[in-house]
C-alpha cells in the first residue's frame, strides 16, 4: 500500500519508493481550489505510487492541472512523459534548459546510463517524451495559479543548471528538489537533530552557485522545507544553514584529496569517496553508541545517506577541476 501522509496546508507527501526502496524519494500533491499540483513524479517505475495516492486521496485525474519537476535529473523527473498521459488536462512545469530533454528523453537516458548503470536503469523504468505543447517555462519568479493558492518558480542552478525550487506561499514552504541536500527524517529523530547530506552529482553541480543558492534561501524567512529526498522538515532556516556548511566540508575534502595530485582520476574519486563516508559516518557511530537505535529501521537511510556519495564525489571533483579558482 503507497504510503501517503496528509501534511498542513492541503499537501499530501507520497513516498514514491524509489527502485522499490522506502523512503528515498516524496512526491507531493498540493490542494488549489478544486485544482491540484502534483510535486515530483520520480521515476516510471514510482508512476503506480502516484496513481495509488491520486485514488486514495480521492483526487479525479482532470483536476490535476500542473505537474512540476525540480529538475530532470531521473530520479525526480524519469516518470513525468508516462504520468503526463495519466494527468492529460495538466500543464508540464520544467526549467527551459532541461524541457527539451523531456521532449526528446534519448541524450538524458544516455547521460544517466553512464551515470548508473544498465542494472539501475531499468529499476528507474522506461522515460517516455513529454509533448513539447504541455510544456511550460519553470522560470524564476513565474506565478503559478493553483485556483486560491500561488506557488513561485525560484532557480536554483547549483545543482543543476535545471534545478529550480518551488514556494509555497500558503505553507511559506519550499519544494527544494536536491537544493538543500538530501534529509534523513528517521535518523534526524533518533538523534534529536537534523541529519542532512549535500547533493553534488555531475555533470554540472557547481558549489559557487549553490552555496549563493543557499544563502537566497536562508533569507527568505521560510518556514518548511518540502525534500525529495526525504519529507517535510523544519525550522527551514537551520536546515538551510546546515547543508551550506557540510558542503563547505565536502568541498574541503574533495580539494584535499585533488591537491595530492594523483594522475588517476579514478583513484581519486575513489579516495574522496572513502573520506566522505569516513566524515559521514564518524558521527553516526558516535551518535549511535549513545542510544538505542533500531538499526534495522534506519538501515534505508543509512544506505541514502552513504550509497550515493561516489556521486557526489566525482560531482566535487568535476567542479573544482573546471573552476579552480573556486576551489584549489
Amino acid at each position: 500500500m503507497t504510503r501517503i501522509a496528509e501534511l498542513s496546508g492541503e499537501i499530501f507527501q507520497v513516498d514514491l519508493e524509489e527502485r522499490g526502496k522506502p523512503g528515498w524519494s516524496a512526491g507531493y500533491f498540493i490542494k488549489g481550489g478544486t485544482d491540484w499540483m502534483l510535486m515530483e513524479t520520480g521515476p516510471a517505475s514510482s508512476a503506480e505510487r502516484i496513481l495509488d495516492a491520486a485514488q486514495s486521496i480521492g483526487i479525479d485525474h482532470s483536476r490535476v492541472k500542473h505537474v512540476a519537476v525540480t529538475h530532470v535529473h531521473v530520479d525526480h523527473a524519469g516518470g513525468l512523459g508516462l504520468i503526463a498521459r495519466h494527468f492529460a488536462e495538466a500543464e508540464i512545469w520544467v526549467h527551459p534548459k532541461g524541457g527539451r530533454h523531456m521532449v526528446n528523453p534519448a541524450r538524458l537516458i544516455e547521460g544517466s546510463m553512464a551515470v548508473y548503470g544498465e542494472r539501475k536503469m531499468r529499476e528507474y523504468g522506461e522515460m517516455l517524451p513529454v509533448p513539447e505543447e504541455r510544456l511550460r517555462p519553470a522560470v524564476d519568479g513565474k506565478i503559478i495559479n493553483l485556483g486560491g493558492r500561488s506557488v513561485e518558480v525560484w532557480e536554483t542552478p547549483g545543482h543543476a543548471r535545471h534545478a529550480v525550487c518551488y514556494y509555497d506561499m500558503r505553507t511559506n514552504g519550499l519544494f527544494s528538489g536536491d537544493a538543500v541536500g538530501v534529509y534523513l527524517p528517521r535518523l534526524s529523530a533518533a538523534f534529536g537533530c537534523p541529519v542532512i547530506r549535500p547533493a553534488t552529482p555531475v555533470p554540472d553541480f557547481n558549489g559557487e552557485l549553490m552555496m549563493k543558492d543557499l544563502y537566497r534561501l536562508a533569507h527568505a524567512g521560510l518556514q518548511y522545507i518540502y525534500f525529495t529526498h526525504f519529507g517535510v522538515a523544519s525550522p527551514a532556516q537551520l536546515l538551510i544553514e546546515l547543508a551550506a556548511g557540510q558542503l563547505s566540508f565536502h568541498l574541503r575534502i574533495a580539494k584535499d584529496c585533488l591537491d595530492e595530485e594523483n594522475a588517476d582520476e579514478a583513484i581519486v574519486i575513489a579516495k574522496v569517496t572513502a573520506a566522505l563516508r569516513e566524515y559521514s559516518a564518524k558521527v553516526l557511530r558516535r551518535e549511535m553508541e549513545k542510544i538505542n537505535v533500531n538499526e534495522e529501521m534506519v538501515a534505508p537511510e543509512m544506505s541514502l545517506l552513504l550509497d550515493p556519495l561516489d556521486d557526489s564525489a566525482e560531482g566535487l571533483l568535476a567542479y573544482l577541476q573546471k573552476a579552480p579558482a573556486n576551489g584549489r
